[in-house]
């Protein structure tokens, strides 16, 4: 092939890969100037029946076209030429002077945060373009995203156009599924990808595994799995960023529906800490921190269920079966399925009572009724969900509220001082002592706590004047006299009565 004469203008110059469906050369371009060099790509059809050839040379065309729209993108190889010769099917793209990523991410070498950041945006950024054509890459690798020497930007390259035809050289539909789940790369592909379904997010998996690469400085193949859900297990051999780990879990979740879906999902979840002031990235990050809350406050609920569920197992007490081997008998409820309200019972045997002087005594059942089909889990989740949203409701009022309310109290205040002093004799003013506009009046007895809702320290009576902060919060007022602490405001009026000096 070397020396070869393609469509009498592109000279096979170096042979750069080869595999079953083909090969891939170097080409000098023989009409243009200089001669510069090109990618070659050759499709060997599997059979030269016609009918195969007529179904490849239609797909063969449809990437090509592809192929030409992907070109227009600065960091896509631009498709030159195809043609077919001798039933052989070529490609030819522009050539990419550069190295491959993989040349950088050596056994045992690891990236800095800031570069794989770097890495991530760029081939996110091209996928975001590739995925709005409507095309899925399926062979995301290192070896495919080639470091421009001109620019040092990476270029995404092998868009596996010659493997789409290959698929169609078997003849069987069910041998043409088995041919797709080939495309692609052992640890960078995804389950789904494995299984002839890839999706745009399986393109987001296999970048999210070169990221992890470059972190860990491990192969994808020396990465363990949990055995029980698929997930990869990589946090404990890097030390990087808590937000940037967090972003690559969720690239390379193994079910592809909890993964981003859209390349511009990832980039805006990258975005919250490469460049948080833009307003998306902070609406971005205030939803994820909100998710957050709420699954730490999911997380704690169970353990107080769980807690008080273990806390409850005091209270069952045997059946008519026990384990005389075991010191706490064990219970097994009844089935509820095909079964009347009345047979929904569970009879409890009595406490064994051996070493009780009482033990003579005959002891009684006790027999409780349960509700026909009763769903058990009604009231821990009725539990979880009151909760949830307690925590929530409670955080929802801005600080801000607070502060507009706290001044308008004190301009009310100082309205009401002027007003009466205004209405006074001018012969009495000299006698009376104004009180300061944080003065309030506790009209009914009101307990004094140190934050608000937590336990009493004190009580202040009826009538009692106090001097407030200026501060409330969820309608407790903070006071400074004559003890420190909040009080609840209901129980005040905003304004105190002038007393003579």
């Amino acid at each position: 092939m070397i020396g070869r004469l393609l469509d009498q203008r592109y000279r096979v110059v170096e042979v750069l890969g080869q595999g079953g469906f083909g090969h891939t050369y170097i080409a000098l371009d023989t009409r243009r100037p200089g001669n510069p060099s090109c990618v070659v790509k050759q499709l060997k059809p599997a059979t030269s029946d016609s009918d195969f050839l007529l179904t490849a040379r239609r797909l063969f065309n449809s990437e090509a076209e592809t192929l030409e729209k992907l070109g227009k993108h600065d960091q896509i190889p631009q498709l030159l030429a195809y043609f077919e010769q001798d039933e052989e099917f070529f490609l030819v793209q522009e050539f990419i002077a550069g190295h491959p990523l993989s040349k950088e991410l050596n056994l045992g070498n690891r990236l800095s945060d800031s570069s794989v950041i770097q890495i991530l945006v760029e081939v996110l950024s091209i996928l975001e373009f590739v995925h709005s054509n409507g095309v899925i890459h399926r062979d995301i690798k290192p070896d495919n995203l080639i470091r421009r020497s001109s620019d040092n930007k990476l270029v995404l390259v092998d868009f596996g156009a010659v493997k789409q035809v290959k698929m169609h050289s078997l003849i069987t539909q069910e041998a043409l599924q088995n041919e797709t789940v080939a495309i692609g790369t052992p640890g960078y592909m995804p389950s789904e990808q494995g299984q002839g379904r890839p999706r745009p997010s399986s393109d987001i998996y296999a970048l999210g595994i070169i990221a992890i690469q470059a972190l860990t400085g491990l192969n994808p193949s020396q990465l363990p799995e949990d055995p029980q859900t698929g997930e990869i297990l990589w946090r404990q051999y890097t030390q990087s960023n808590e937000q940037l780990t967090s972003v690559l879990t969720k690239m390379v979740r193994h079910y592809f529906k909890y993964r981003y879906q859209t390349a511009s999902d990832a980039l805006l979840a990258l975005s919250t800490f490469t460049n948080p002031g833009t307003p998306k990235a902070l609406a971005n990050a205030l939803q994820l921190k909100g998710h957050h809350y709420i699954k730490q406050v999911y997380v704690h609920t169970i353990s107080v269920l769980q807690s008080l569920q273990e806390k409850a197992k005091t209270i069952y007490i045997p059946t008519n079966k026990v384990n005389p081997d075991a010191s706490i008998p064990t219970m097994t409820l009844p089935k509820f399925e095909n079964t009347s309200p009345a047979q929904n019972t569970v009879t409890i045997a009595p406490v064994n009572r051996s070493n009780s002087p009482l033990s003579k005594q005959p002891s009684p059942t006790l027999t409780i009724k349960i509700p026909y089909k009763s769903p058990l889990f009604i009231a821990p989740s009725s539990a979880l969900i009151l909760i949830c949203g307690s925590l929530l409701a409670a955080n929802r009022q801005p600080q801000q509220t607070a502060t507009i309310t706290a001044n308008k109290n004190q301009i009310q205040a100082q309205t009401n001082i002027n007003n009466i002093e205004q209405n006074k004799p001018n012969s009495a003013k000299g006698n009376i002592t104004q009180q300061p506009n944080n003065c309030i009046v506790v009209v009914s007895s009101s307990n004094i706590r140190s934050t608000p809702g937590r336990s009493r320290t004190g009580v202040i009576k009826a009538g009692t004047k106090v001097t407030t902060t200026g501060k409330e919060n969820g309608g407790w007022i903070e006071i400074s006299a004559p003890e420190q602490g909040w009080i609840w405001k209901s129980r005040t009026k905003n304004n105190c009565n002038s007393v003579k000096s």
